[in-house]
């Protein structure tokens, strides 16, 4: 009996801290911290392109030594790749994260990535 309670006592604590983990997950979603900008992923690391005058096209083209000396950049730690499922290489997204670590580059500690629409651009 005494084996049932414990076991029934440690199963509850861990489900108690996954509600517990989701909950934290959630309050920081609603509180909108958010990043902007473009998704490198190369050498298998994944950037975050904050620059405004990034071409789309230096995502493909040039080696990540060079993307860091022309771009401003933030590496993105991710819990799961299935995270970056649908997102392509150079694609504008928004990013949700909990902090953002002080290190060169700054790591962002990342709860959700969702790709931007495309605008299309104005006629003159």
């Amino acid at each position: 009996m005494k084996r049932y309670i414990s076991a029934s006592s440690i199963l509850g604590f861990i489900v108690l801290l996954f509600f517990f983990d989701e909950y934290r997950t959630n309050q920081s979603l609603n509180q909108e911290a958010t990043l902007e900008g473009f998704i490198i992923m190369k050498e298998g690391e994944v950037y975050l392109v904050e620059d405004p005058d990034f071409v789309q096209e230096d995502a493909n083209k040039l080696t990540m030594q060079e993307l860091r000396r022309k771009y401003n950049m933030n590496k993105l730690w991710i819990k799961g790749f299935g995270t970056l499922r649908g997102i392509e290489n150079g694609q504008k997204v928004k990013v949700w994260y909990s902090e953002i670590l002080e290190s060169y580059p700054a790591k962002v500690k990342v709860l959700k990535i969702e790709p931007k629409p495309v605008t299309s651009a104005k006629v003159k």
